[in-house]
């Protein structure tokens, strides 16, 4: 496992950059819950696997009760990102459109 994720980091070195913020803001989701957003990966223009590989990288160095906020304008990183949550011991919070694309929220359980 540990030489399949150094290859993903290799490739994902080679691509465009991806903005990582680390600073923590307050998000509101839609049924009012606010959560403190600590790490916010800008995954804008880029395509599959890409924002997948960004949101698996950046759980791993997480704390538990940590949020992702994942922004995206590919649809299918829209369908696989809840899902792949369950597999990375997190919870998917919420998914909300915007004029340019998606914001993905994760909480890391584990």
């Amino acid at each position: 496992m540990k030489q399949l994720v150094a290859l993903w980091r290799k490739w994902l070195q080679r691509r465009h950059e991806v903005i990582v913020d680390r600073k923590r803001r307050p998000v509101e989701l839609p049924w009012g819950e606010v959560v403190q957003v600590s790490h916010t990966a800008d995954c804008m223009g880029a395509a599959c696997p890409r924002p997948q590989l960004i949101t698996m990288r950046m759980l791993e160095d997480m704390q538990k009760g940590d949020v992702l906020e994942l922004v995206s304008d590919n649809p299918t990183t829209v369908e696989t990102i809840p899902a792949l949550a369950m597999v990375l011991s997190s919870r998917h919070l919420a998914t909300l459109h915007t004029d340019s694309g998606w914001r993905i929220y994760l909480r890391k359980e584990e």
